[in-house]
């Protein structure tokens, strides 16, 4: 039959629904609002015409409401029913003038109670035979808490009640239409309740007015409603009480007059229930009804990707979209690739639609990225880690049903996305704010990208990445239907490993190294402990966490301690070639790679500590599986990988080691690994500088490295606010993940710097390194030859376990800037300032007095750990190369201006957050040199623009140092206001404080790794009781440097750096800064 154009209700408020339904019975009688097929076959397809629909809201509303359109207050709609009367109910409750509240029954007695008493609601319409217990336990739960919350319980109507011609009915069949709407419903009044999923708590109640309703229609509808040919949605899976559900099913078939495709009807007596969704039911009822679009959840599409039928058929449609969650990019490519017309689509009950799926071809390849509507506006606010969380602002065009905004108003989603790289305005969802996983050293993972890789195997159901408060990440793998398998048995664990080994190293690929999964920390769940779901269907995350909280704690409890990780197979013969190549094996399993040489420094190969705990725990597996040599586990030392990090050294030792257990490194070694790297690198610094006619100032052009760092953050900020510096080059070494820009913005946050100020015309991003033409290609090194007038080398790895060796290509880094500046033209005017480090004079001999700003020969003075060693080394380098040099040793840094900034990973706040769980503070003698890190980066700036070229070796240390005492008594008396207490956290001897920690690391509890991080830095405390000891014994201790750390003298810096001349002592206000940073980031909590 065919049919007049459709008259489109208007969408600018002026018909509210219940209008609209109305302005259908007359305007759009004869247009269909339902399809659906019966039939054998699904042959016979059935149109339910808008006529039948708003009389079925008229019959519905009469029900509940027979005396007048008046009606007051609102009604739950809890009910397994057909899609065409529970949307019926609904608007029939809302033409009655009633205020219906959808509730999933998925919902538990508890949560259901919470939103009925939310939304002051009384009475529910539900279907009492199917859903089980749940009425008689909600009734039975009000009764026994005892308070007057009265509830009145009606069967929801039949479809014959509503539907009387299902199908047939015309206008000229029999009907008594519902009274007349006394008045036009205001805008601002409340419509209609939604709820949310509660996946982490209670569902919240979301009142929805009129007005929020009709803005909806706003955002998608005008395309759609005009597009030719007329789209045919199918809706079938979605149920009718979701967000979706009633956006879908009920008010853009109202607005924009949209058939809707739906499941037939099924319910006729009390028992029945509605057709259970399927993947098989949903594709036979898609192809039945004529559908020619389908909005569907992610679940559907990962079932229908190895089927044909299933992909021809969505081939055909003018789109297909999908929302609620991710799917993984092997589907989406796959879908793709198949000629689909993939869309992702956004929206959220507290905030309505905001994005629309794209109608046309020609933008299939975005398939992941949503565009959002012009009648959007969002505020993209950025985070640390380089994404944005979206916060939807209320317009005059738009109002989301929530505000927990006030400037600008609107509503914060807590979703977080990053921006297309080359598209603008497209946009990908990667996780929520709380998702992101917060790792104890303070680096952040983003779960979801990883997570979606690994969800492309097909024998995961399910995937949560866990590592809160720990270093490493690790994932729960919940397996798919036909692969479940007795957890218990570690042959059919390790072998389900195996198998989804190959999506982990994919997800790894790309992950930062702090992110990386590996094979030890990939727990399987057991079939007997289901992933608890949103009534979406999709994983409550932190409900999951919760639920195997113990199996992870047990995981890290294993590594943490490292205690091994279970049985490993050991090499098959202990010589020196079996145990390399079982070496070799084992460190390209941990890093995904098959590319480790044994020859090459394991940490130059992407070794970090992670991975070489993992190397340690493995090594110590074998020998305790070859029982013997179970006893040289014992003399193997935490820092075996650190000391050898050479393939065949490090298999050399092991194999000495079982001959006769010794002990590391002597001096005599250290002291000649030294002087081999000074000469190694001092060579060809013969030739005399040429001399340059050039007259510009240091100030003319700066190459800063080091810049995403601490210390370097602070200088680029004074640098970009110097007037008289004209350009500054920040070099610094590329990443995986982050873009140079947001790296450097997620600093400047971080610090309380103004972020405006990396806009700044003289600031130039280079991504690069200090290797042979610093990683930039022949031309830009020349330009920048020409141009540079003074280089600051800040970027060093911060690492005290590593060996000399594994620092040396920050020493050949370091002589590659050297060569930078004596191979161009102004090498004799360029000025070279290095940070070096107190930590390359941990030998001095304090009998000597203070270790002085000169450059002292003998390297015995230096041996301590790779970092302080390397640095020495790179000093002696600096000094043969004939530049205008300086090679500034920095002490200890403490927070400084403006917001107190100290990371979270050194060893002062660590003393801090682990005093507050132990409740006591150590007390130490004597002194501490700490200067904040504003002062350290203006004085390496003095130092740098001096007048006269400043000598070459300067101590950075405070000249006027702060009693240990009185710093840790400042910080018991703030940590009462973190704590809740009425006294000051006691301050104990240093000693003791320690034997305190050391008691909790032998037997931790699940949490106490990040209650007491100070667990992790056990032997370096160690070292600073026992020197605490040792100064105790000393006379005129008072004013010596705590914990053993040694004196420096600084008259040199103090005559050369203003700064440091003025520079006052550590002050309460300085302490109160550090302790509001460290909350401000949830470090203390």
């Amino acid at each position: 039959m065919k049919r007049d154009a459709p008259v489109f209700p208007p969408l600018d408020g002026s018909l509210t629904i219940p209008e609209v339904i109305d302005f259908n019975l007359y305007h759009n009688a004869t247009h269909p609002f339902y399809v659906f097929s019966v039939g054998k076959n699904g042959s016979d397809i059935v149109r339910v015409s808008h006529l039948e629909f708003g009389r079925a809201c008229h019959r519905a509303a009469r029900i509940f409401n027979p005396a007048t359109a008046k009606g007051s207050g609102t009604v739950a709609v809890i009910a397994l029913a057909d899609t065409i009367v529970y949307q019926a109910v609904v608007a029939g409750l809302i033409r009655a003038g009633l205020v219906p509240f959808p509730i999933s029954p998925r919902n538990s007695p508890l949560a259901i109670i919470h939103l009925l008493q939310e939304s002051s609601c009384h009475k529910i319409v539900g279907t009492r035979a199917t859903v089980g217990n749940l009425f008689d336990e909600v009734e039975a739960k009000v009764a026994a808490a005892g308070e007057p919350f009265k509830l009145d319980f009606v069967e929801i109507p039949t479809l014959e009640d509503l539907f009387p011609k299902l199908g047939r009915e015309v206008k000229d069949d029999s009907f008594v239409p519902y009274s007349t709407l006394a008045q036009r419903p205001s805008l601002e009044s409340v419509c209609m309740y939604l709820h949310s999923s509660g996946s982490t708590g209670f569902p919240k109640c979301i009142p929805q007015t009129h007005r929020t309703l009709v803005e909806w229609t706003t955002v998608s509808l005008p395309d759609m409603k005009s597009y030719t040919p007329r789209l045919v949605m199918g809706t079938m899976p979605l149920p009718p009480f979701h967000t979706i559900g009633i956006y879908l099913q009920l008010i853009q078939p109202l607005f924009g007059i949209i058939p809707i495709g739906v499941f037939p009807p099924v319910v006729h007596s009390s028992g029945d229930q509605p057709m259970p969704p399927t993947p098989d039911n949903t594709l036979k009822h898609l192809k039945s009804t004529k559908t020619n679009c389908l909005i569907i959840v992610p679940a559907f599409l990962h079932a229908w990707v190895n089927s044909q039928e299933a992909l021809d058929l969505m081939k055909s449609f003018v789109f297909v979209g999908y929302g609620g969650g991710p799917i993984s990019a092997k589907v989406g490519d796959a879908l793709l690739a198949a000629g689909i017309n993939l869309s992702s689509l956004y929206g959220g009950t507290e905030f309505g639609i905001t994005t629309v799926p794209a109608l046309g071809r020609g933008s299939e390849s975005n398939w992941e990225w949503v565009r959002f509507s012009e009648k959007i506006t969002v505020n993209w606010a950025p985070q640390s880690d380089g994404t944005y969380e979206c916060q939807v602002l209320t317009t005059e065009n738009h109002h989301p049903a929530i505000e927990n905004m006030r400037s600008p108003r609107g509503y914060a989603t807590s979703d977080t996305f990053v921006r297309h790289p080359t598209k603008e305005g497209l946009w990908k969802i990667v996780g929520r704010i709380d998702d992101v996983i917060i790792h104890s050293a303070g680096e952040k993972t983003v779960p979801a990208p990883m997570e979606q890789v690994i969800l492309g195997n097909p024998i995961a159901r399910s995937v949560v990445m866990f590592g809160r408060n720990h270093d490493q990440a690790g994932v729960l793998v919940e397996l798919a239907a036909g692969h479940e398998i007795d957890i218990l048995d570690e042959a059919q664990v390790a072998d389900i490993r195996s198998k989804i080994w190959p999506s982990i190293e994919e997800a790894n690929r790309n992950a930062p190294a702090f992110s990386r999964i590996y094979k030890e920390m990939v727990l399987i769940a057991s079939r007997d402990r289901p992933l608890p779901r949103s009534p979406k269907g999709t994983v409550m995350r932190k409900a999951a966490l919760n639920l195997y909280e113990e199996d992870i704690e047990r995981i890290y409890r294993v590594v943490e301690s490292t205690a091994g990780t279970g049985k490993i197979v050991p090499p098959k013969s202990w010589d020196i070639a079996g145990l390399t190549n079982w070496l070799v094996k084992q460190a390209n399993d941990i890093r995904s790679s098959n590319a480790i040489s044994p020859s090459k420094d394991l940490f130059d190969q992407g070794f970090d500590s992670l991975s070489a705990t993992f190397l340690h725990l493995r090594i110590s597996s074998a020998l305790r599986t070859a029982q013997q040599f179970a006893k040289v586990e014992d003399s193997l030392g935490q820092n075996v990988v650190y000391a050898h990090p050479v393939i065949v050294d490090l298999a050399q030792f092991i194999l000495d080691l079982l001959k006769t257990p010794v002990d590391g490194d002597t001096t005599k070694g250290k002291v000649a690994a030294i002087e081999n790297m000074i000469k190694k690198y001092s060579e060809g610094f013969d030739a005399p500088l040429p001399l340059s006619k050039s007259t510009s100032s240091p100030k003319d052009a700066v190459l800063l490295t080091g810049t995403t760092g601490n210390i370097g953050s602070h200088v680029l900020f004074f640098l970009l606010q110097d007037e008289g510096v004209k350009e500054v080059y920040a070099l610094n070494r590329p990443s995986s993940t982050d873009g140079m820009l947001a790296r450097h913005e997620a600093m400047f946050r971080d610090k309380g710097f103004d972020v405006e100020l990396l806009k700044h015309p003289k600031l130039h991003l280079l991504e690069g390194e200090a290797s042979d033409e610093l990683g930039l290609g022949v031309e830009s090194y020349r330009e920048l030859q020409e141009r540079v007038t003074s280089i600051i080398h800040i970027a060093w790895r911060l690492d005290f376990n590593l060996t000399l060796s594994s620092f040396e290509p920050h020493v050949r880094g370091t002589r590659n800037l050297i060569d930078f500046v004596r191979q161009g033209p102004n090498a004799s005017n360029v000025r070279f300032v290095f940070t070096s480090s107190v930590g390359s004079a941990l030998g001095w001999d304090q009998s000597k007095g203070p270790y002085p700003e000169e450059v002292v020969r003998d390297p015995k003075y230096a041996i301590s750990n790779g970092y302080g060693e390397s640095k020495y080394v790179s000093e002696r380098v600096l000094e043969h190369s004939g530049l205008q040099a300086s090679s500034i040793r920095v002490g200890q840094v403490c927070g400084g201006q403006p917001n107190g900034a100290w990371a979270t990973t050194d060893w002062v706040p660590i003393i801090v957050k682990s005093g507050l769980a132990l409740g006591a503070l150590p007390h130490a003698q004597g002194v501490v040199s700490w200067v904040s890190m504003d002062a350290t980066a203006q004085t390496i700036l003095d130092v740098a623009f001096a007048k006269e070229q400043a000598q070459f070796a300067l101590n950075l240390v405070h000249p006027r140092p702060t009693k240990w005492k009185e710093i840790m008594g400042v910080i018991s008396s703030e940590l009462m206001i973190v704590s809740g207490s009425t006294t000051p956290l006691p301050l104990i001897p240093f000693y003791e404080w320690f034997k305190k920690v050391e008691e909790r690391a032998k037997n931790p509890a699940a949490n106490d790794f990040e209650k007491i991080p100070g667990i992790k830095l056990l032997s370096f405390y160690c070292k600073l009781a026992k020197a605490d000891q040792i100064l105790g014994k000393k006379p005129g201790n008072h004013c010596m440097e705590s914990a053993g750390m040694g004196d420096f003298s600084t008259s040199c810096i103090q005559n050369v750096s203003e700064t440091m001349r003025m520079v006052p002592p550590i002050a309460e206000v300085d302490i109160q800064r550090w302790i509001a940073y460290w909350k401000g980031v949830g470090f203390l909590v």
